[in-house]
């Protein structure tokens, strides 16, 4: 999911072409501001997104010089995870439910222990573990107000879109033939002509 390598596949969105004065030097806080935070294993989040400089997961300072280049706002967008086998986790917390019951000397356990024992073992794999780590570029074309992002999957875009708003307070549209042609400034005959298209059905339905 890289704009630098590989094959060149992305989604597109639309962003206002005219963006307020002052609007670069304050969108850099921004960014900052939403950063990547990584994960710590004694935190209660199991996932978390932020931004990253485009091509470099690592970089989490993200100087400007290496977001803003010729007209473009290039960042990566992070997400890291913890990812516990379930086989191991269900493992652990039974073997710890066993010592608590032998040590309580109880059959049984109520529910909030049972959630209370999940939490402290999730907490202690937590520390064994790394995070899984997933980028996808992103690029703004400022003059244009178009981002395109590298990933077509509509889980990825949905985080992004919300991270995207909260950081510039701007909330996207993605491209579709409707709201390609509201840009294009069509002139009041073709407005017309576009506002009486009728869907047309390509296949049966039911099939």
């Amino acid at each position: 999911m890289s704009a630098l390598s590989g094959s060149l596949s992305y989604a597109r969105f639309f962003a206002p072409r005219s963006l307020p004065r002052g609007f670069l030097d304050k969108s850099h806080e921004k960014i900052l501001h939403h950063a990547m935070r990584p994960l710590r294993p004694e935190e209660p989040d199991a996932e978390r997104s932020g931004w990253c400089v485009m091509g470099d997961a690592l970089d989490v300072d993200l100087p400007s010089e290496r977001i803003y280049l010729d007209g473009f706002l290039n960042l990566g967008f992070r997400t890291d995870r913890w990812a516990i086998p379930g086989p191991l986790l269900k493992t652990r917390v039974r073997e710890a439910e066993t010592k608590y019951r032998e040590k309580s000397g109880r059959d049984k356990l109520s529910r909030r222990e049972r959630a209370e024992i999940k939490e402290v073992v999730t907490r202690e794999l937590r520390k064994r573990l790394v995070p899984t780590t997933r980028v996808i570029d992103l690029t703004w074309s400022l003059e244009e107000g178009v981002v395109r992002f590298f990933s077509h999957t509509e889980r990825n875009a949905l985080a992004m879109l919300e991270l995207f708003q909260k950081t510039f307070g701007i909330e996207l549209v993605a491209e579709s033939p409707y709201t390609l042609a509201q840009r294009l400034e069509l002139g009041e005959d073709e407005t017309q002509a576009w506002a009486e298209l009728e869907m047309t059905v390509l296949a049966p339905r039911g099939r």
